[in-house]
């Protein structure tokens, strides 16, 4: 099973994975063999990845948590969302406890896993992109807490937190939040203002506690006062939203948008290395790299000198995996004068 962009699947092509559509049906089941018809009706959903069955791949991308954690998890928070006008105290009460067995479930989830590496390339599609990304950004923040040894309130706060962190979001019009060209200044302006009305909701609601709501508010903070909406430097922003601001950057890059195609992970890694002491925390950024398969099992890679290959192993040196070329596998650990040089899709 292999990941691969919309674009390249044919019929014939069987599904490796269930796809679910905004409200959380079953668009197609795996194990679908797709036709015409059906490609078309994915397009017009709005996917834009999705994984397909290989023989020549022995493994394929698995969940952080599963996929009934994550679908009720994107559930509630569109649901959420839909009704944050309401102004029913016993509502918004119910809102805050359902985020709070959300994080809950998702911690258990986590602290069970077994894999020590996340192995998944995530797919959104662009309707359910921003309850998606909050899901994956809560997953990631979380895997980072518990290895920076956070405490179990902190994880609480921190999950909770992540989960919302863009709930000012909903204040911004969705054509400006999908918009495929270059923002406006205006429309940039309407963005950069969603820390902030995420912030005042999440207080006027009551529905969070003091360090979750420094998420919502500061993780587009930067270490060098160059973040917004509050230009603060480096011990001024919250800690859990600095752990916050790493995965939120990742995420975004390695998710696909109307304006651009998603990045490979190793890049997404490689970027984060790179703004490290100036936007983001060193310590947060070197615990969370840590976590990420830079080449996930069952990606199709290519190498320098020409030749394909599916990664089926990476524990030992993810940078430097094992590849299954046909009938042989090559270590990367050995073969020293070849290297990767990109994913497939």
């Amino acid at each position: 099973m292999r990941c691969i962009n919309i674009a390249s699947l044919k019929p014939g092509d069987v599904l490796g994975r269930t796809i679910y559509d905004h409200s959380g049906r079953a668009l197609l089941v795996e194990k679908t063999v797709l036709t015409e018809n059906f490609i078309n009706r994915l397009v017009g959903h709005g996917v834009v990845s999705v994984y397909i069955e290989d023989p020549k791949c022995p493994l394929g991308g698995e969940d952080i948590i599963s996929q009934r954690t994550r679908q009720v998890a994107i559930n509630t928070l569109r649901e959420i969302a839909t009704s944050i006008s309401q102004t029913s105290f016993t509502r918004k009460q119910d809102n805050g406890r359902r985020i709070s067995q959300l994080v809950e479930d998702i911690i258990e989830e986590l602290l069970n896993r077994k894999d020590s590496l996340i192995n998944v390339i995530d797919l959104k599609d662009y309707d359910n992109y921003t309850y998606a990304h909050s899901v994956n950004v809560a997953v990631l923040s979380l895997v980072t807490g518990i290895s920076l040894g956070l405490e179990y309130s902190q994880l609480k706060s921190l999950g909770m937190g992540a989960l919302l962190h863009d709930l000012g979001k909903i204040f911004v019009p969705l054509e400006v939040l999908n918009k495929s060209g270059k923002l406006t200044d205006t429309e940039f302006a309407q963005i950069k203002k969603h820390p902030e009305q995420g912030f005042a909701k999440a207080k006027e609601d009551d529905i969070l506690d003091a360090p979750a709501r420094a998420v919502i508010l500061q993780h587009h903070e930067k270490l060098d006062g160059s973040g917004y909406p509050g230009n603060r430097r480096g011990k001024d922003i919250h800690n859990l939203a600095k752990i916050v601001a790493v995965a939120d950057v990742y995420d975004a890059l390695t998710s696909d948008r109307p304006y651009r195609a998603r990045w490979a992970p190793a890049q997404g890694l490689e970027y984060i290395y790179t703004i490290a002491g100036s936007h983001l925390e060193v310590g947060i950024v070197a615990k969370f790299v840590r976590n990420i398969a830079p080449f996930p099992l069952g990606s199709l890679v290519k190498c320098s000198n020409g030749m394909t290959g599916y990664v089926v192993e990476n524990e030992i040196n993810p940078h430097r995996p094992v590849l299954q070329v046909d009938d042989i596998k090559i270590d990367l650990n050995t073969e020293l004068n070849i290297t990767i040089t990109n994913i497939v899709t």
